[in-house]
């Protein structure tokens, strides 16, 4: 019995010691990541944001070492994706990324949101990209904002602007605002939807992606201004709208985040994994044979500038509380 009583006290003295052993091995945020990080992209695989971040994740995995694998939850302006990511554990394994505008309509306009704006850590965004509005030649003649300003002060409410979803809905309504103007938009199913609108004359205008520009060229449609807060490739000539006097900068761009409370150690290493690969001078001619304009905003400028836009939004309905009915 004594000899039996001195085995089983060896046995727990080793399962103990493993025990701490175990636990000073445990990971600690300078080990991260030593494992697969888990991706979640909030919107359907080919488009823009899934692209974008999919170049991103695959630059990033080689700089740290461990894959990124990404998962695609589409669905609401990224409310889907983004219920998941808010309840994922913090530690660092479960990242995400959103769309600036999709995800503040969400927050001010959405209905049964599990989350809030402050349920993330935002990490940093890479890119930057905006509207045009165009006009259609054969039925406005347009040339200018004070064009359209000016025919739709004395005509309220009658010139017609395609539009392809809800941001955009925010962004015609920002321009009425500023412009002291009333248009009448017509919600069309894509951004190549509203192109056919435009060039066909069903339509007086169209709020669509700067990449249009190229595609109008000779077909009787003249691009007018830039929703854009900077002068952005290919329209770097193009003026903006607030170059012309109309505080309104509605561009969009991409922001990586993580669940609240993901220690800070980690955040920084994803947010300097994401400026040492964005810089690269490679991954940048990636992004622009995409069509995106690179800018790299880190944690503070990209949480500032968001606060921004979610105050703009936010003021606009205040103001106008129908912009969205």
């Amino acid at each position: 019995m004594k000899r039996r009583a001195i085995i089983i006290g060896l046995m727990l003295c080793i399962l103990a010691s493993g025990a701490l052993i175990a636990a000073g091995q445990s990971e600690t945020p300078a080990d991260y990541p030593t494992r697969n990080v888990s991706f979640l992209i909030p919107y359907n695989a080919g488009g823009g944001t899934d692209s974008l971040m999919r170049l991103l994740a695959n630059a990033m995995e080689q700089d740290l070492g461990k894959s990124l694998v990404i998962t695609n939850r589409a669905g609401g302006l990224g409310q889907v994706g983004l219920t998941e990511l808010s309840a994922a554990k913090a530690d660092g394994y479960t990242i995400g990324a959103l769309s600036n505008l999709d995800h503040i309509l969400v927050l001010l306009t959405g209905e049964n949101v599990a989350y809030g704006y402050d349920s993330f850590e935002y990490l940093g965004a890479i890119n930057t990209t905006a509207n045009v509005l165009y006009a259609n030649d054969a039925n406005t003649g347009f040339k200018s904002v004070d064009d359209v300003v000016a025919y739709a002060k004395e005509h309220p409410g009658e010139l017609t602007v395609s539009i392809s979803g809800k941001t955009h809905i925010a962004e015609i309504a920002l321009f009425e605002k500023a412009a002291g103007i009333d248009l009448t938009t017509v919600m069309q199913g894509s951004g190549n939807d509203s192109l056919a609108a435009v060039l066909g004359g069903h339509v007086d205008m169209a709020l669509m992606d700067k990449n249009f520009v190229a595609q109008v060229q000779g077909m009787g449609v003249t691009p007018i201004v830039s929703f854009s807060a900077d002068h952005i490739s290919p329209i770097e000539d193009m003026p903006t709208l607030k170059d012309l006097g109309y505080d309104v900068a509605t561009e969009t761009y991409r922001v990586v985040v993580a669940p609240k409370g993901t220690p800070e150690e980690i955040c920084q290493k994803l947010t300097d994994c994401m400026e040492r690969v964005s810089s690269d001078p490679a991954f940048q001619e990636k992004m622009a044979g995409m069509s995106e304009n690179y800018r790299w905003l880190d944690a503070d400028a990209v949480k500032a500038r968001l606060d921004q836009d979610y105050a703009m939004v936010e003021e606009l309905l205040q103001e106008v509380p129908d912009a969205f009915n």
